[in-house]
């Protein structure tokens, strides 16, 4: 019995040391250092990730002015419009691999308050649902950062959200690994839907929008199992260079 009451008085006592410890010790800012009790990074750090002024309204891509771009003139892509809070670039994306490769869930939680606060404004879906990573790949992660990224979102937004009605059911190979031309084709079919009702607006959830293949594939097959409106929200987007 006396060991059991030291045990929990030393649990006890350790954590109101740590809430001590972060009350007097703010946490540093991910990116120069600077003591920020509120946030990963400081508002100096924030005000410098590299935002967009105008972009197409259908996969994201910056132009200068908001219009349809030419390529999704000619050939749009799956989904029918597309939010990207950042550009893809330095420190943004040494940012999103620390979130996606170092357990980085305070990242998470800034970058969904951030895209949070952009879109809250606007006509929102009824449904959010992350891009899935095949059974194989999470075990190996051990976590989905889309679909934890979906949930801060639908806190912050109150949207439902649900990880059980899109599903990968092939192992692909990473996109980043692959060259342009190969990403296509490496996620052609990828991609099931369970027999669950879904509503007709929802949003796709993911980190980053690059060429854009895996959300394609993604949004038809929500698309062909009944969804009528579908946006993609990501973090950042890479921008194309021709």
């Amino acid at each position: 019995m006396i060991r059991n009451f030291l045990s929990v008085y030393r649990q006890k006592s350790a954590h109101q040391l740590a809430q001590l410890y972060s009350k007097l010790m703010p946490t540093p800012c991910l990116l120069c250092g600077a003591n920020n009790p509120h946030s990963c990074l400081c508002n100096a750090c924030i005000q410098n990730l590299a935002t967009f002024d105008h972009v197409c309204p259908r996969c994201a891509s910056p132009l200068n002015q908001t219009a349809l771009c030419g390529q999704c003139l000619h050939s749009p892509p799956e989904q029918d419009t597309s939010f990207s809070l950042f550009r893809y670039q330095p420190p943004v994306d040494r940012l999103i691999a620390n979130m996606k490769y170092h357990d980085g869930l305070m990242l998470i939680r800034f970058f969904a308050q951030q895209m949070a606060n952009r879109l809250k404004d606007r006509l929102l879906p009824q449904l959010l649902i992350p891009i899935p990573l095949h059974p194989h790949r999470l075990r190996q992660r051990g976590y989905n950062q889309a679909w934890e990224l979906t949930k801060d979102l639908s806190s912050q937004l109150n949207i439902p959200a649900r990880n059980d009605i899109l599903m990968r059911i092939r192992n692909t190979a990473p996109q980043t690994s692959l060259p342009y031309s190969q990403r296509k084709q490496n996620i052609k079919r990828a991609f099931n839907v369970s027999k669950i009702t879904i509503p007709q607006h929802i949003a796709l959830i993911d980190d980053v929008l690059t060429t854009g293949h895996t959300a394609n594939v993604a949004a038809k097959a929500l698309r062909q199992a009944g969804a009528h409106q579908i946006e993609l929200w990501t973090i950042a987007r890479t921008i194309r260079h021709h």
